[in-house]
């Protein structure tokens, strides 16, 4: 297949909590659907949509192999299952390239695609925060794993007696004036304070000029980096853009 006949492409991020699947037309988002329990059966609503070219799809956990072969026989074109064998199309200078989880490579491979020539802190923020550098080259150089928001969040409150489980959304001043705040001041302004230093150094080390947030916390982080001045985009759909710019390069691989 040419990259001109790949009109319609179907990416699919499988997460910890949940999967997001989006259908891509030339290249610009078609439809989507987030479904908690990754099955066939909830995908047919996109896939009765129209003929699809191919799928790209990525998983951080199990991927199921019968769900998989389902998959394969309903697309017309190639499915692409990210793996660390998966050629890519930004370079990966991280010891341990068998680990690193693969939402983490696309969302990388997702800003380069987006913003090449521009170094970059890659910050997908949901049930674990990854913070990820990616240098003008497209030279994947690692980062940082840590709890996302309501990890956290819910650690205080099932650890602690009186500490109640508080929302991530919400007022957060500098010092919280009732329990909440402290709490979510505590929590969502320490990992404001965690991407701003990770974006100091990476930009020091790296050159990296912005940040780009991915991930279902990422609205809420958005606005308070910035209010710090930080040069901070959302992306709700920036592994998605990784796959499809994996895909078209394991396309064009395959071409010559």
């Amino acid at each position: 297949m040419t990259e001109r006949g790949m009109a319609r492409i179907l990416t699919i991020d499988q997460g910890n909590s949940s999967a997001k699947a989006v259908v891509w037309h030339d290249g610009v988002v078609e439809d989507s659907a987030r479904c908690f329990d990754m099955n066939i059966e909830n995908l047919l609503p996109l896939l009765e949509r129209g003929e699809l070219d191919g799928c790209a799809y990525c998983s951080v956990g199990h991927k199921d192999a019968k769900f998989l072969e389902t998959l394969r026989r309903l697309i017309e074109g190639d499915l692409l299952v990210l793996t660390p064998a998966t050629p890519l199309p930004i370079e990966v200078r991280y010891a341990s390239r068998a680990t690193l989880g693969n939402d983490r490579v696309a969302a990388a491979a997702g800003a380069a695609s987006l913003y090449p020539g521009e170094g970059a802190l890659v910050v997908d923020a949901g049930t674990a925060v990854t913070i990820d550098v990616i240098d003008e080259k497209g030279c994947f150089h690692g980062g940082n794993i840590a709890p996302g928001l309501r990890l956290r969040l819910s650690s205080l409150h099932e650890a602690t007696s009186q500490l109640p489980l508080v929302d991530p959304s919400g007022e957060v001043p500098g010092f919280g004036h009732d329990t909440v705040t402290a709490i979510r001041s505590g929590v969502v302004g320490g990992m404001v304070s965690e991407i701003a230093d990770a974006f100091s150094r990476a930009a020091s080390l790296y050159g990296c000029r912005r940040i780009v947030l991915a991930g279902n916390d990422g609205p809420v982080l958005l606005p308070l980096l910035e209010q710090r001045g930080l040069p901070a985009v959302m992306q709700p759909n920036l592994v998605g853009i990784g796959l499809l710019s994996v895909f078209r390069f394991n396309t064009s691989q395959q071409n010559r």
